[in-house]
């Protein structure tokens, strides 16, 4: 099997070192292993940002590091460590999305403080071990993403991004320029206009926009029969058939819209995005020496 020469893991010393004088672009996705109802894989959050990356890499040039499956549970601030240890002991089977917070099974999550020390350690390395010029960090979850755009902000001593939706961050760390981005950053505009023409509240947990991008991964990364609660458990519930008042999860109509085409265009949408933002990046770098 032909070797993908992008990847981090896959290059030899020379190699690695001629990818990187050829772009000085690092790449990196974060996201947990999380529950993202019945139909789609746990690697969901873990998945979109890796191949992202890779994607993207294969137009910039670069190099993307391993997948990243450490992230942490809860928007800002985060769950500390003891917030963690309690939510191990919550109620598994319910639905939490409507009631309250309920266990993160069968979901991996780690700390805040953890993750904090493996982000920054990571953009350490990046940046004075290795010394790449760009580097490029994807929180394909949301406190992930938060979380990246904190540290960076924390470093160039300015204001935290204070929403989710705010958009890219970019900010300096130790001569290195980053790029620290949500996943849904790149492709914010084209959700908003497929969710206000087919009666789509939000970008819900595990909706359509996710499953969408878990399927333009890999189709048979998606499930669809297993919200049938007739034939399967259904961890957190079974879906209602149409939103409650204040949705806080997807509902069987809305798994019903989802069509091929719609995943491939939201990744090239996404995608395209991406790779224009980080070659002005990179290209203003390069010009500035």
């Amino acid at each position: 099997m032909a070797r993908n020469m992008h990847k981090y893991e896959e290059l030899t010393p020379y190699e690695f070192d001629r990818e990187k004088e050829r772009a000085s672009i690092v790449y990196v996705g974060a996201g947990p292993l999380e529950y993202h109802e019945e139909c789609n894989i746990l690697g969901l959050d873990t998945n979109k940002g890796y191949y992202w990356c890779l994607a993207a890499a294969e137009q910039t040039g670069g190099i993307v590091f391993p997948m990243l499956p450490i992230a942490p549970a809860g928007h800002r601030p985060h769950w500390n460590r003891e917030q963690m240890r309690e939510a191990y002991k919550l109620p598994r089977f319910r639905d939490h999305y409507e009631e309250g917070l309920g266990s993160i099974y069968p979901g991996m999550f780690f700390s805040r403080e953890a993750c904090w020390a493996v982000y920054e350690e990571l953009l350490e390395m990046f940046a004075d071990e290795l010394e790449f010029k760009l580097c490029v960090f994807i929180g394909s979850h949301s406190p992930a993403g938060q979380l990246i755009k904190e540290i960076v902000a924390t470093h160039n001593g300015v204001e935290v991004p204070a929403s989710p939706t705010a958009g890219v961050f970019y900010g300096d760390f130790h001569g290195m320029r980053v790029i620290a981005a949500n996943s849904s950053d790149y492709c914010r505009e084209f959700l908003k206009d497929f969710n206000e023409k087919n009666g789509i509240p939000s970008n819900l947990h595990g909706g359509m926009w996710e499953m969408a991008m878990n399927y333009a991964i890999n189709p048979d990364y998606y499930h669809p029969e297993y919200l049938d609660e007739t034939k399967y458990p259904q961890h957190f519930g079974a879906l209602r058939e149409d939103y409650a008042e204040i949705p806080k999860r997807p509902c069987k109509k809305e798994f019903t819209l989802f069509k091929p085409e719609f995943a491939y265009e939201l990744k090239k949408v996404l995608v395209d995005n991406m790779v224009a933002d980080v070659l002005k990046n990179y290209k203003e770098i390069t010009e500035e020496k």
